[in-house]
This record gives C-alpha cells, structure tokens and sequence, in this order.
C-alpha cells in the first residue's frame, strides 16, 4: 500500500531560506532566516488557497510553475519517447533555472537568460584511475541550449493538451549553432587508442568500423537480444536494435563487421560477459569519463566521444564510398551525409568539374 501524500509545508534550507515542499518540489517563498518565518508561514497559506482555488480547472499561466509542467510532462511522457536518456538530461539542465518560476515568466528574455547561463563555462572535476586528478572547463552548445528549449515547448503544449494549463506561451528558440567538423587523423586514432583503458578500447574500435552512436554502443549485448543492439560473432552482423525496441529518428540499422572487426567480437565472445563494453564486470550508461582521461593522455585536444562516428564517416569518404553506401553502413540519412561531410570524398564534384573544364 502506497503512503500517503504529505500536505505541503515549510521547510529551512541549510541556507536559511525558507521553502515550501508539495509533492516532491520545492518552492522558493522569498523569504529566510528566524525573521522570515511569519512571512514565509503567509506564503505557504496563498500556496495552499491558490492550488485549493485550481482545483477541477486549467491553471492560468501565473498559477503554476514551470517546474510543475516538467515534473508532469517526464511522469505521462517520459516512458514513452525514443530515448528517456535525452529527455531527463534536458529536464535535469531546465529545472535549476526554470522550476521556480511560473508559466508566466516563460518570455523572450528568460528564454535568451536562460541560453546565456547554460552557455556560461563550468569547470568539472575529474578523477583517472591512477589517481590523477584534473579539472576541464565544459560550455554547453548552441545545440543542446536549444534541443532543451525545445522540450520546453512540448512540455508546455502537453500541459495545454492535458487541460493543466489555459494557454502556453512561445518559447523563443536560440540559434543552433553550426556543427561540429572535429574528426581524428589516423595517427590520432592510433594514440588515444594506446592510451585508453581495455574496456575503452572496445567502444573506440566499434565507433571507428561501424560509425554506431555511442549510446548504442554502449548498449551492444554479446548475446541475441530482443530489448537491445547485440553482436551477432557468428554471421558477423552488428544489429543495433533489437526487434522489439521503438524505432527513432536516429535509426539504428544493421551493419557487417569489417574482418578485423569480426575478430575482436570472436575473441570477446570467447571471453563472455553480458556486454561488449563492460567496466568491472557491468555494462556502462556512459563513457565519457574514460574518453576523457584517454584523450587527455593521448595529448589529443578539443575531441569529444561523439567525434569517433564524424571521424569514420569522414574517412570512409575519403577513401571514396558512395553517399548510397554510406546512408546505409552508417544508418544516417543520405541528406545529413551529403550536407556535413560528403566534400571530404575525392569524388566529391568530380564529373561537375570535368562538365565544367570541358567548356
């Protein structure tokens, strides 16, 4: 049987600001210290009157906060997108920021606020396994600011939609940026790979042959899977997905294993484990860590995990596959190819040129 819901209350924080906690949320009353109790005390009776007065209605866009429609729109929503990884890393970067303030403060200015600060460097710590310890200063791009934007706007909408809220406003959407065109030379390649941990190594071989994305890796089971990507070290068939996950926009096709490729599964086969990559005997959700530490020692700068599939897609072009080839090899859509990275084939307008020269 489920516990009861508790009402809502106050609650000091360990910075003397009072807030009122409803249902797993906090509420920021304004007020702090001994002082601020009677008046953060008349804050938690207008919380209260106001949700009293909501009640078997749509809230009006100053009655409900932004961190309400996030924490509804994860619960009936979150199950049901392509990847929930996504969607929470976008919910855990939005709230800080918005999940004190009502719908109604969901302007242009906020919106532009909010792109300013995500874009505001921050310096994270990190630890390598000898124990060295180094610190890297991380901005979020153009990119991501406005993918999670965006899910502010389904968020929004789904509350419109659900009949919580009378109205949504327009989220204004910063510009995306331009993309990234960072990819490894051979002699890179051949660094960070010396230098990264075992179980690293596997994830950047894979990244290299079949240019799979690094979740989807991460993902590859050693065994027939029906709920995940697995490798196939018999027929030498990678399937990214397995026949009963949801397909996405990122489309997760099979793919052949090069002959060296195929190798490595054999022996890792042969090795066993549940996982292709796996760190102490468990499949990991992330790698970036280890990439890092390895790129570092690698004396390799400004390359990311998700660079290893730009890099075998541009040296597959330079080596002069076809746009057709590629979409299918790499699972990526012909015009994506065509638009970042087809100039990098030798073939690359070759008959335009001839046409031309003959003039």
């Amino acid at each position: 049987m489920s516990r009861p819901r508790k009402p809502a209350r106050l609650w000091q924080r360990g910075d003397g600001a009072w807030v009122i906690l409803d249902g797993g949320r906090h509420h920021r009353t304004g007020h702090s210290g001994p002082g601020g109790r009677r008046a953060a005390e008349e804050a938690l009776g207008r919380h209260i009157a106001l949700k009293a007065a909501r009640r078997g209605r749509a809230a009006r866009p100053h009655e409900i906060t932004v961190g309400e429609v996030l924490a509804d729109y994860t619960r009936d929503h979150g199950a049901l997108v392509a990847s929930p990884e996504t969607l929470a890393y976008c919910i855990k970067a939005l709230a800080p920021f918005w999940g004190d303030l009502t719908v109604e403060d969901v302007v242009g200015a906020n919106c532009r606020a909010y792109a300013a600060w995500r874009a505001t460097p921050e310096t994270r710590d990190y630890v390598g396994r000898n124990g060295k310890r180094w610190s890297r200063v991380l901005t979020a791009s153009a990119g991501t600011i406005r993918r999670e934007l965006g899910v502010l706007t389904q968020a929004l909408k789904h509350a419109v939609a659900e009949g919580r809220l009378t109205s949504a406003p327009v989220v204004t959407l910063t510009p995306g940026g331009n993309a990234r065109e960072r990819w490894l030379t051979r002699g890179e390649a051949a660094r960070l790979i010396l230098a990264a941990a075992p179980h690293l190594r596997r994830f950047i071989v894979i990244s290299l042959y079949t240019g799979t994305r690094a979740s989807a890796v991460l993902a590859l089971r050693l065994q027939p899977s029906l709920t995940s990507g697995w490798i196939d070290a018999d027929t030498g068939i990678i399937h990214r997905k397995g026949s009963l996950e949801r397909e996405t926009n990122k489309r997760r096709r099979s793919v052949r294993m090069t002959r060296r490729l195929h190798a490595h599964a054999r022996r890792w086969a042969e090795i066993g484990g549940s996982h292709a990559v796996m760190w102490r005997g468990r499949p990991l959700a992330e790698i970036d860590t280890a990439f890092i530490a390895a790129a570092r020692r690698a004396d390799i700068d400004s390359v990311t995990i998700h660079d290893l599939k730009r890099t075998a897609v541009t040296w597959a072009f330079q080596r002069g596959m076809t746009l057709e080839d590629a979409a299918d090899w790499f699972s990526t859509s012909a015009t994506t190819l065509e638009k970042y990275y087809r100039a990098h084939s030798p073939h690359y307008q070759t008959r335009a040129q001839a046409i031309m020269d003959s003039l």
